[in-house]
């Protein structure tokens, strides 16, 4: 809504604004064009000229050059009138022209016209000369008004022009609303389409087009959705099946396998077999739950089992998991953690939080099998606690680490399985994040940030 008060703001002022420029370019173009009339009128042309240029040598008149030139570029015909309204002098004068005129008949075209003539007088020291100008080329007006009204003009002009921008204002403003109103509608369909709403609008009004083109994108939409929605829905059921229908036969395959390896009657490279086909079906089954896990997490489709979870146990428990399950001799695991973190709890699913710590010291085992030193620490940065894993070893390649830092998807990364992957998943649904960094020292670290107990 701010934003279209912004834009309605906007026209009106950019309205307004264009109609003040036209005002001011309107008057600077009236001021150029009458200065240039005047220009055209100048001094060059007056009938001063003219007169001055009028001289009498003994019984005759004399028109200077000057004058003549004036005459040719503006003029068509001249007189020179006595006291008593004779012609005492002509030059060009029509054929249809009084040679003599009475003082009325002087008086009466002496601003205006002599039988359609435009004419301009000057007084000459033997009379009154009058020259014409060729019909319907100088178009003059009387105007008279009283001495009240000029006088209050210079107050009236700023108020009506202050009335006339007020009027273009408000008439910006009229218009303005009505687009504003179609563009409202507009951009509540795109509102609802953002929350992937269905959109119908109406067609009429001067937007009709758009909200009908935006009807038709809001149907593809929630087809696309529908559809999107089908294929996911088939995709999670079929992982489900898939890990449902796996986990039997798998089951015993890992019974069989651990029968055989137990067995002291076989040999020694069967038993050792027998105990590589367990060890690879339990990671199957990893795998399969991993995928399964995944699948219901992307989709909010895995329960959480919310509870206070104290983490320095946890990490306690995973640590000791690890050593005691024989973690081989080029990996050495470290804890660290100070005090305040030994009291630290989250609200959350503690089962998911042990997955995840797990599957990132895997990650560490799996991709340095020279060895390394895998550090779980636990502390706390502002108001959130921190888990990080890190390891000295070869760190993370900088395609994927360029990824995991762009990469907002939760799709499976490259050479990693789902291990990355879960972990980003399981610090998204316990409103967490997950930062990827390669250390200078070499190796890499993984940094799980959970926000405490509301």
């Amino acid at each position: 809504m701010k934003s279209m008060l912004r834009i309605l703001g906007r026209y009106v002022g950019s309205a307004a604004g264009i109609a003040l420029i036209l005002l001011i370019l309107n008057a600077a173009l009236f001021l150029l064009w009458v200065t240039g009339a005047k220009q055209e009128n100048g001094n060059s042309y007056r009938v001063s000229v003219i007169a001055d240029g009028l001289a009498k040598e003994g019984e005759e008149y004399t028109l200077s050059e000057s004058a003549r030139q004036a005459m040719s570029v503006r003029y068509e015909w001249a007189m020179l009138l006595s006291d008593s309204g004779e012609i005492l002098w002509s030059l060009n004068l029509p054929r249809e022209l009084s040679r003599t005129y009475t003082i009325p008949e002087v008086a009466s075209f002496t601003k205006w016209y002599l039988q359609d003539y435009p004419v301009y007088v000057w007084r000459h020291q033997d009379g009154l000369l009058v020259v014409g100008c060729p019909k319907g080329s100088v178009w003059k007006m009387g105007m008279e008004l009283p001495q009240s009204i000029m006088d209050k003009t210079i107050f009236w002009i700023p108020i009506v022009l202050a009335a006339n921008g007020l009027a273009a204002v408000l008439l910006a403003l009229l218009l303005g609303l009505r687009l504003f109103r179609s563009m409202h509608t507009l951009v509540k369909g795109i509102e609802q389409m953002a929350a992937k709403q269905p959109v119908q609008l109406g067609t009429n009004g001067v937007l009709g087009d758009l909200a009908a083109a935006l009807n038709q994108t809001s149907r593809e939409l929630q087809r696309q959705e529908i559809a999107l929605q089908k294929r996911e829905q088939a995709r999670t059921s079929w992982i489900a099946g898939i890990s449902h229908d796996i986990r039997t036969p798998l089951s015993m395959v890992m019974g069989y396998a651990s029968q055989l390896e137990d067995n002291q009657e076989l040999p020694r490279p069967a038993r050792e077999q027998a105990g590589i086909v367990r060890q690879q079906s339990q990671r199957i089954k990893t795998l399969v739950n991993d995928l399964n896990l995944a699948s219901k997490l992307e989709y909010d489709m895995q329960p959480l089992h919310q509870e206070e979870v104290l983490l320095a146990p946890l990490l306690r428990q995973i640590a000791a998991d690890f050593l005691n399950g024989g973690l081989s001799r080029p990996y050495f695991l470290e804890l660290d953690m100070d005090e305040p973190a030994r009291q630290a709890k989250v609200l959350g699913d503690q089962e998911l939080l042990r997955r995840a710590v797990y599957n990132l010291i895997q990650n560490s085992i799996r991709h340095n099998p020279q060895g390394c030193i895998i550090r779980i620490a636990l502390h706390q940065e502002r108001s959130r606690w921190v888990i990080s894993v890190s390891d000295n070893g070869k760190g993370f390649d900088q395609e994927l680490l360029d990824r995991l830092k762009e990469e907002d998807s939760l799709t499976d990364l490259p050479g990693h399985g789902l291990g990355l992957t879960l972990v980003r998943q399981i610090a998204r649904v316990h409103e967490g994040t997950t930062e990827f960094e390669n250390l200078p020292e070499g190796g890499c670290r993984v940094v799980i940030n959970l926000p405490p107990p509301s």
